[in-house]
Protein backbone atom coordinates (compact mmCIF):
# COMPACT_ATOMS: atom_id res chain seq x y z
CA UNK A 1 0.00 0.00 0.00
CA UNK A 2 1.66 3.14 -1.16
CA UNK A 3 -0.14 6.34 0.98
CA UNK A 4 0.71 9.71 -1.00
CA UNK A 5 0.28 12.29 1.42
CA UNK A 6 1.67 15.29 3.49
CA UNK A 7 1.26 13.95 6.64
CA UNK A 8 4.21 12.57 9.02
CA UNK A 9 4.71 9.45 9.77
CA UNK A 10 4.05 9.22 13.72
CA UNK A 11 0.39 11.00 12.55
CA UNK A 12 -0.30 8.08 10.27
CA UNK A 13 1.12 5.14 12.28
CA UNK A 14 1.19 6.35 16.00
CA UNK A 15 2.79 4.71 18.64
CA UNK A 16 0.20 3.29 21.08
CA UNK A 17 2.09 2.17 23.65
CA UNK A 18 3.46 5.84 24.80
CA UNK A 19 0.76 8.02 23.88
CA UNK A 20 -1.70 5.99 25.82
CA UNK A 21 0.43 5.67 28.94
CA UNK A 22 -2.24 6.78 31.80
CA UNK A 23 -5.21 6.75 29.71
CA UNK A 24 -8.33 4.81 29.86
CA UNK A 25 -11.87 4.28 28.12
CA UNK A 26 -14.73 5.52 30.65
CA UNK A 27 -18.40 6.20 30.46
CA UNK A 28 -19.32 9.74 31.42
CA UNK A 29 -22.83 10.44 31.80
CA UNK A 30 -23.25 7.76 29.20
CA UNK A 31 -20.71 8.99 26.76
CA UNK A 32 -17.87 6.69 26.01
CA UNK A 33 -14.55 8.79 26.60
CA UNK A 34 -11.03 8.29 26.46
CA UNK A 35 -9.71 10.41 29.58
CA UNK A 36 -6.07 10.70 31.68
CA UNK A 37 -6.04 10.66 34.62
CA UNK A 38 -5.07 13.72 36.72
CA UNK A 39 -5.13 12.67 40.57
CA UNK A 40 -7.05 10.36 42.27
CA UNK A 41 -10.83 11.48 41.72
CA UNK A 42 -10.31 13.87 39.05
CA UNK A 43 -9.78 13.08 34.83
CA UNK A 44 -9.27 14.96 31.48
CA UNK A 45 -11.34 14.04 28.48
CA UNK A 46 -8.55 12.70 25.72
CA UNK A 47 -11.82 12.06 22.53
CA UNK A 48 -15.25 11.35 22.71
CA UNK A 49 -15.19 7.59 21.27
CA UNK A 50 -19.16 7.59 20.60
CA UNK A 51 -20.91 7.60 17.30
CA UNK A 52 -23.75 9.56 18.16
CA UNK A 53 -23.36 12.72 16.57
CA UNK A 54 -25.22 14.65 19.91
CA UNK A 55 -22.58 13.66 22.01
CA UNK A 56 -19.97 15.88 20.21
CA UNK A 57 -21.97 18.98 21.09
CA UNK A 58 -22.57 17.99 24.91
CA UNK A 59 -19.77 21.29 26.46
CA UNK A 60 -19.18 18.99 29.49
CA UNK A 61 -17.50 16.11 27.60
CA UNK A 62 -15.04 18.21 25.08
CA UNK A 63 -11.34 17.01 24.67
CA UNK A 64 -9.56 18.64 27.82
CA UNK A 65 -12.47 19.26 29.61
CA UNK A 66 -12.01 18.23 33.41
CA UNK A 67 -14.28 15.85 35.25
CA UNK A 68 -14.29 13.91 38.78
CA UNK A 69 -16.08 11.22 39.88
CA UNK A 70 -16.09 10.70 44.21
Amino acid sequence: MILYTMMPQEQIFPEEQQEQSGQMMMSYKGIPVLAEQLDATSYQIVRVMSTDPSHYLDAECTPGAKISFS
